[in-house]
């Protein structure tokens, strides 16, 4: 698998934060340093991913944010999905 191929290891970071439905930067900012944090430490929880307690209740309020939604973060994941899973022109 050739995740980020384009942009180097964490270009599928970049990808999926600039894809996600937000509403502003600095929520999409802070939802590009969770997916740092979380996917340097698969199958950890929030705390032990976050290595400190000011960085977990930073997660925590994001998840908290009235204004950050399921489908806002998961939009920038199903766009780079779709965009991996169609066939290149030519090939099919």
């Amino acid at each position: 698998m050739n995740v980020g191929s384009e942009s180097g290891p964490a270009g599928w970071q970049d990808a999926e934060v600039a894809a996600a439905s937000l509403p502003d930067k600095r929520l999409q900012r802070r939802l590009r340093r969770l997916l740092e944090q979380l996917s340097a430490a698969p199958g950890k929880p929030v705390p032990a991913a976050c290595g400190d307690w000011a960085a977990t209740k930073a997660a925590y309020r994001f998840f908290d944010n009235p204004r950050v939604t399921e489908h806002g973060v998961m939009a920038g994941h199903f766009a780079a999905t779709e965009r991996v899973s169609k066939p290149a022109k030519g090939l099919s």
